[in-house]
């Protein structure tokens, strides 16, 4: 239990980027933006597993929505954050071959050389998954976030199930991973 705390204190640095870093572009009505990446376990039931991926951002989530998700996650939690997520738009992120899941949220900034994208989105659960009704269905979302070059190249973290909250004692916005997920997003590119 005392690791499983550790790495929850440890992405709480990973919401607050999301939620409170100003972006730019967020506020323009910007160009559509494409990239594929290779989603690569490197550890755990996923070592050595690997599985392109497309995402295609076509509007950014602006601050002042933002704010209102992350104070509806504070005062009503992230069965309503998801409610409002789930009707979102903001693009697609899906395995090559596959639907996937649309993007309720996505957050683009810049880092000093690096361009860092943030993308949230209400995951798509299996029907066998909800009917079993087990531990995983408290993690309702999906999170990658990737940091490019100047060239729109580089690479970045995916957590395929995880878990949104306001840790009130704290007084602070917290990301917890379902089990250990240990999946790396590389040769992020731009499509062309």
């Amino acid at each position: 239990m005392k690791h499983r705390t550790g790495k929850v204190a440890a992405l709480v640095a990973v919401v607050t980027a999301l939620f409170v870093s100003v972006s730019y572009g967020q506020e323009e009505k910007p160009k559509p933006e494409s990239y594929t990446a290779v989603a690569m376990g490197t550890g755990g039931s996923v070592g050595g597993k690997s599985m392109p991926f497309d995402f295609r951002i076509t509007k950014w989530t602006t601050d002042e929505e933002v704010k209102q998700y992350m104070e509806l996650l504070k005062e009503s939690g992230q069965d309503a954050l998801r409610r409002t997520l789930e009707k979102e738009d903001r693009g697609q992120l899906s395995p090559v071959g596959r639907v996937g899941n649309t993007i309720a949220v996505a957050r683009k900034r810049q880092a000093g050389s690096e361009t860092i994208i943030t993308i949230v989105t209400a995951r798509i659960m299996p029907f066998v998954e909800l009917y079993r009704g087990g531990r995983s269905t408290d993690y309702q979302f999906g999170f990658l976030q990737v940091k490019l070059n100047e060239k729109g190249e580089g690479m970045g973290n995916i957590m395929a199930a995880c878990k949104l909250r306001f840790d009130k004692k704290k007084g602070q916005y917290e990301i917890e991973s379902y089990g250990n997920q240990y999946i790396k997003a590389v040769n992020v590119r731009p499509n062309k």
